[in-house]
């Protein structure tokens, strides 16, 4: 397998790439000047040595000083963020684009998946115990107040909130922490990472 096509595969492994998209990648790169070539290599090299991930929300994030044994990403590791609110998203996207609109400024948890209507085993899907252990701890040092879901209004996203429901009132007990949901005032079918500012707000200020 040459390197065209070796590229191509590695295109292909990225969301909603097929291999015509991945293709268009490989020609766009033999088109570009070296000097591009040189700092898309440098900063994979970066990435590779720097990007860690969060040990409480599970985001991604790069540190500069890899030196430096840092854990928590900047949201968590500060003490200006309300530590009373707990926000579940689905993917990182999700925590970016809550971010941009400014109306949020508590903690995050992110699931990493969402879980499919009728599955097995849904636990092997989304971080469901990592989730409950975080809350678990959050409550026993009387922090944590408040956990709001800001899933998709899909049948995968109310699948995944019920499920957690569930969970969280189980294994925590729902009378230790309120449990509330972004108000409907978002769109059936709508990803959170595409939400306008105004549209998520007043979907943060009506939760029940």
């Amino acid at each position: 397998m040459n390197a065209t096509d070796r590229l191509t595969e590695l295109f292909m492994r990225f969301p909603g790439i097929g291999p015509k998209q991945a293709k268009r990648f490989v020609y766009f790169l033999l088109r570009e000047h070296s000097h591009f070539k040189e700092q898309l290599i440098k900063a994979l090299e970066e990435l590779k040595f720097t990007g860690k991930q969060c040990e409480k929300c599970y985001r991604f994030f790069g540190d500069k000083n890899a030196q430096k044994a840092k854990v928590l990403c900047s949201i968590c590791d500060t003490n200006s963020r309300d530590q009373s609110l707990l926000m579940v998203v689905e993917k990182e996207l999700d925590l970016d684009a809550v971010e941009k609109t400014g109306s949020y400024n508590g903690l995050y948890f992110i699931l990493g998946g969402l879980v499919p209507p009728l599955t097995d085993k849904p636990s092997e899907i989304i971080r469901i115990r990592e989730l409950t252990n975080r809350i678990h701890n959050d409550i026993d040092n009387k922090v944590l107040s408040e956990v709001i879901f800001a899933l998709p209004v899909t049948d995968y996203g109310d699948t995944t909130t019920e499920y957690i429901e569930k969970t969280i009132k189980q294994i925590v007990g729902i009378e230790k922490v309120k449990l509330s949901h972004l108000a409907r005032g978002l769109s059936s079918g709508l990803e959170l990472e595409y939400v306008d500012r105004a549209t998520f707000k007043s979907a943060l200020d009506r939760r029940d």
